[in-house]
């Protein structure tokens, strides 16, 4: 019975399909949860990335997936290394002959991702993404929460190619879903495959692709992604996404190898923020003083050869 004086909480019903009653640890929430990975040719990265993601999230994940392309064996090398190394807890390799190894079919290892998941939740990230956090000791245990409103289909990160629909509290509304960062329960992720790819699935992904998802060649590696924002849109759903600050920021810099990692020592240096935070930019430093230097140089030589080339053929010559 609820306190005298204090009006009793109505419960609204959940209209998220495939929705269910998940509990986890305050004090621990990562143990509730798996870190979902997929990737293709990822290298010296993969340690520090990881690591990374880890610090972030406050503890090692009770779970943490990796599912690879079809990596030449310098890659394979590193993976099976962290698994036996304890850094991830399930690996699943693909020849490299094998019809999935395909820039364009790149959907089937993330959908696999999801689907070797044994917890309750599934975080979605990629190794390309950089997290960072200091202090908000409890972000984790608040984003799992939210997740238990009506409406929310999932939490992501604000740095979207769409601005936001809403507002509410530390969250920004979207209708989108990104697998660069994409926090959801697994049984709301099992129902959305089934909804809405559940045939392709059966085929093995052989079958026809979805008509009704985005079947532009350039859109159709995103499949796992517009499923998601079908299975949103569809069922009036919402996407969270917290707001960044100079203490919260998950940023997609889409680079690999050692330009990622020369990227990350200036993203973890805090370096040139400001203009990122919520956008739909690819965090990259300020450049040096050399290195301006020497772009404010390029730029003159190209002023000038662009006025000599106009003057020759005003000219005529």
């Amino acid at each position: 019975m609820p306190e005298q004086g204090t009006p009793s909480m109505e419960v609204v019903p959940s209209i998220v399909p495939g929705d269910s009653l998940t509990r986890f640890d305050r004090e621990e929430p990562w143990k509730s949860v798996t870190l979902a990975i997929s990737g293709f040719r990822d290298g010296c990265e993969l340690r520090p990335v990881l690591r990374d993601w880890i610090e972030f999230i406050g503890g090692r994940p009770g779970e943490i997936v990796y599912v690879d392309g079809g990596s030449p064996r310098s890659t394979v090398r590193r993976l099976t290394g962290m698994l036996h190394e304890g850094l991830i807890d399930r690996l699943e390799l693909l020849t490299p002959g094998h019809y999935e190894n395909h820039r364009d079919r790149c959907y089937i290892q993330e959908y696999r991702a999801g689907r070797l998941a044994t917890l309750p939740y599934i975080m979605f990230v990629k190794m390309d993404t950089l997290p960072y956090r200091r202090g908000l000791s409890s972000w984790l245990a608040e984003d799992l929460a939210a997740l238990d409103r009506h409406d929310v289909f999932a939490i992501t990160h604000s740095h979207q190619d769409n601005p936001p629909i809403g507002r509410e509290g530390p969250y920004f509304v979207f209708d989108f879903t990104s697998l660069n960062f994409g926090l959801m329960k697994r049984s709301v992720f099992e129902r959305s495959i089934e909804d809405q790819i559940g045939d392709l699935v059966r085929s093995n992904f052989r079958g026809e692709y979805p008509a009704k998802i985005r079947t532009e060649d350039r859109f159709k590696r995103m499949l796992v992604e517009w499923l998601w924002h079908h299975q949103v849109i569809e069922h009036g759903l919402k996407t969270l996404g917290r707001a960044e600050s100079i203490d919260f920021t998950i940023n997609h810099v889409n680079k690999r190898g050692r330009e990622l990692l020369r990227i990350r020592r200036a993203y973890r240096a805090r370096k040139g923020l400001d203009r990122f935070y919520d956008a739909s930019l690819y965090y990259r430093p300020p450049h040096g003083p050399i290195k301006g230097f020497g772009k404010k140089i390029e730029e003159s030589v190209r002023g000038v050869r662009d006025r000599v080339l106009k003057q020759r053929k005003a000219s005529g010559s």
